[in-house]
């Protein structure tokens, strides 16, 4: 929230708005996005990967690409929350977890905000979480995504990755395209001390596909191609978690409500590979630049305008991720290295497939 320009700047968490803790892929560019940014890399337990590697139903069927150098980091999602909250309270932003938020007014001038007991009156405010449907009328946000968008992604934390695989010295990414004949996608997840085997599907295929049977499906695909070793234990699905993410969900909605950019999970900020942390700090990093230009205006609302313009134009197409017949291109990714590697540096670095 911007209270007055150069002066104020509070961030205050949504009551009850806590994810699920995961393990994530990070794109390195995340670290060169902006220069606080570069401090959270060393701070941070990562597990690097050099490429990934496709793997088909038949155990004699894969598509397999390694890099000279990482392409991607395996990190946990409540670490590079918590080092990214830091860099916050670093940076002199006042930041805050109350147990109440609540948006009392909204009208030309800016907002009337109760934080707790505290009355604050920002001119803007800057939306990355998801508020009650009462909050979201008074700020005038738009309705949910549609379920076109949405995908469910379940996943299983496997602590000990020595009880589950072995890794090779340059560790890569193994991926399902086609899990089930249905090009629903799978990952196996390497983190510092444990593996995370996750699926996603279209909300619509969760009841007729129950997630915990995909899993099982992956599991017994990861076993096929030896890269789940023979002895390790039955992978118990009674403690799959799951998410619903909006797949590229910003390029489907309004991002720009009553005075309030909405970035990161607000705005919808994942790439239809499922990837989130880039294009969220990215968007964030976008939102900011364009509330520091608009504050200044007459007409702020108007002012805000620019946003919507500057990302599509430029983190669009991230978004967009392989836009390409898959089924057409399965093939390819398993029989051609050129055709593996540019599928691989789509989804862990956003790179068109067709360049």
């Amino acid at each position: 929230m911007l209270e007055k320009p150069g002066l104020t700047v509070a961030h205050a968490t949504i009551p009850g708005d806590t994810p699920p803790d995961r393990l994530v892929i990070i794109n390195p560019q995340l670290f060169a996005l902006h220069k606080p940014l570069e401090k959270i890399k060393k701070k941070l337990e990562l597990t690097p990967i050099y490429g990934a590697v496709f793997l088909s139903e038949d155990p004699a069927t894969r598509g397999e690409w390694l890099n000279k150098t990482a392409i991607a980091y395996i990190g946990c999602y409540s670490d590079v929350r918590k080092n990214l909250a830091a860099l916050a309270k670093e940076a002199g932003a006042k930041c805050h977890a109350p147990k109440t938020l609540n948006v009392n007014h909204v009208d030309e001038r800016g907002f009337e905000v109760s934080v707790d007991a505290h009355q604050v009156q920002p001119k803007a405010v800057l939306l990355a979480g998801n508020v009650s449907p009462e909050q979201g009328k008074t700020l005038g946000l738009p309705d949910d995504f549609h379920r076109d968008v949405m995908r469910r992604y379940s996943f299983v934390r496997l602590r000990g990755i020595e009880r589950w695989t072995q890794l090779p010295e340059k560790p890569t990414l193994p991926m399902s395209l086609d899990l089930s004949g249905k090009l629903t996608w799978a990952w196996m997840l390497p983190g510092v001390d444990e593996v995370q085997l996750a699926v996603e599907q279209p909300l619509d295929d969760v009841e007729k596909n129950p997630p915990q049977r995909l899993i099982e499906k992956w599991v017994g695909i990861l076993r096929k191609h030896g890269l789940m070793k023979p002895d390790a234990p039955t992978v118990k699905t009674d403690s799959m978690e799951s998410i619903d993410f909006p797949a590229a969900g910003a390029l489907a909605r309004e991002i720009i409500a009553n005075r309030t950019l909405l970035f990161g999970p607000a705005g919808g900020f994942y790439t239809a590979c499922l990837e989130d942390l880039y294009p969220n700090c990215w968007s964030a990093v976008f939102a900011v630049e364009a509330i520091r230009e608009a504050i200044k205006e007459p007409h702020l609302q108007d002012a805000l305008q620019p946003y919507r313009q500057k990302w599509g134009t430029t983190l669009g197409e991230y978004l967009r991720g392989p836009q390409q017949n898959l089924r057409f291109l399965l093939p390819l990714v398993y029989r051609n290295p050129t055709m593996t590697r540019l599928m691989a540096e789509s989804i862990l670095q956003g790179k068109p497939v067709v360049r």
